[in-house]
């Protein structure tokens, strides 16, 4: 929740006055630059319920498109041109506009650097008018400081977000739940996602300026779903063609006796895995059933720990062990054991992964501005962008359906 503020400017070209606090009802009005609202309340999830002054035209807007204020605005008041408070030298803001050009110095007749989304975010290094200079790649740049806020925390997004100790420590369950859904339904998959982890989403969602509906359907479209087993134990998946390349290749004899896969082809590697335990025992397939997956994995383990650490799948967003340095992690072995204990560094792997190290991410600003499709390009590849896009746009469309219902 929101500081409450008395009244709101609308700070974009144009803003949506929606009937109920989601992008999916109805619009009742598109108000326009520097309209003045009355703050009603803070409707949770990015939203404000608002009237329109001088009107009784009542609704809801988006906080990340009005600046708010404690007086009144008068009615032939000129727009205000001083820039926000709390930016100073080695502060950090968030840009407010849809799109805003970075350039090489405080003029708008200056050479653009680059054109960067909503929501990235910049350390101020000072500021020269009505311009800020802030820090750009290797290098300074300037922003038009009427089309920047101070970012909603403390953080710095510079480096991986499982750095940050706060995240670990954040309630994972949400204040208010969605009720049980039908099993087995998507709905149910969204309800369930929202109910164990809402807490730590909906501050993934305020640090990274990602709408919360965005995060969710995310989330569903990309992950496993479940962190643990009935058993305690980190959900797993072990993929044969990974030890293979890993270990498998440079023990070939060995490796045949216990583990198959398709080798046809690279592209029908993940097909027809099987174990087994001697060279006198039946092929098994294990995929599905994790107690088989975990005797899979001990197995290989006691072969070569390293090669079968990057050779699975963990936890709720099924991220390969491969990937540890993605994540911020020094070794499989550190990835293995954080995920192994707390649902909080899984959850947080998925967008580090999306991330990285940098301040600035193309996926994070995708994500941003609710470009699924650039977003699935770029973390699912090229292919599929269009299929994975439609998911994560249903998931979202659920959850804003859902969580009207949430008490």
């Amino acid at each position: 929740m929101i500081a409450m503020a008395l009244y709101a400017i609308v700070n974009a070209e144009r803003l949506n006055l929606r009937e109920q606090p989601n992008t999916a009802s109805r619009i009742l009005r598109q108000l326009e630059r520097d309209e003045a609202l009355e703050v009603l309340r803070d409707a949770g999830f990015d939203w404000l319920e608002v009237q329109v002054l001088g009107s009784s035209l009542r609704g809801f807007v988006s906080k990340l498109y009005v600046r708010l204020s404690d007086r009144r605005p008068s009615s032939d008041e000129a727009p205000s041109e001083e820039m926000p408070v709390g930016i100073g030298a080695g502060s950090t803001v968030e840009v407010t506009a849809r799109a805003l050009n970075v350039r090489s110095a405080p003029s708008t007749s200056a050479p653009i650097l680059a054109t960067v989304q909503l929501g990235t975010r910049f350390q101020v290094l000072g500021k020269q008018g009505d311009w800020l200079r802030v820090r750009h790649q290797d290098g300074e740049a300037f922003i038009a400081a009427a089309f920047v806020k101070p970012a909603s925390s403390s953080f710095t997004l510079e480096g991986f977000l499982i750095e940050e100790p706060e995240l670990l420590e954040v309630r994972m369950q949400p204040e208010k739940l969605i009720p049980l859904q039908p099993e087995d339904t998507t709905e149910a998959a969204v309800a369930r996602t929202w109910n164990l982890y809402g807490g730590l989403l909906g501050r993934l969602s305020d640090l990274l300026s990602i709408p919360v509906d965005v995060i969710i359907g995310v989330l569903v479209a990309e992950s496993g779903g479940a962190a643990f087993g009935a058993d305690g134990r980190m959900i797993i998946r072990f993929e044969n063609h990974i030890f293979w390349r890993y270990w498998g290749r440079s023990n070939a004899a060995l490796f045949d006796q216990h583990f198959a896969f398709d080798r046809t082809s690279p592209l029908r590697a993940w097909r027809n895995h099987q174990w087994r335990p001697d060279a006198n025992s039946d092929w098994i397939s294990f995929h599905g059933n994790q107690s088989l997956e975990w005797q899979v994995f001990t197995f290989a383990r006691n072969l070569d720990e390293t090669a079968a650490m990057l050779s699975i799948s963990m936890g709720a967003p099924q991220i390969m062990g491969f990937n540890f340095k993605r994540l911020g992690y020094e070794s499989v072995q550190q990835m293995f054991e954080r995920f192994s204990n707390s649902a909080h560094a899984q959850i947080i792997a998925i967008f580090d992964f999306v991330k990285g190290a940098t301040a600035t991410s193309p996926a994070i600003q995708a994500l941003q501005r609710r470009d699924y499709i650039t977003f699935a390009s770029i973390y699912n590849g090229s292919g599929n962008e269009t299929v994975y896009a439609d998911r994560i746009r249903r998931f979202a469309a659920i959850f804003n359906r859902l969580i009207a219902l949430a008490r």
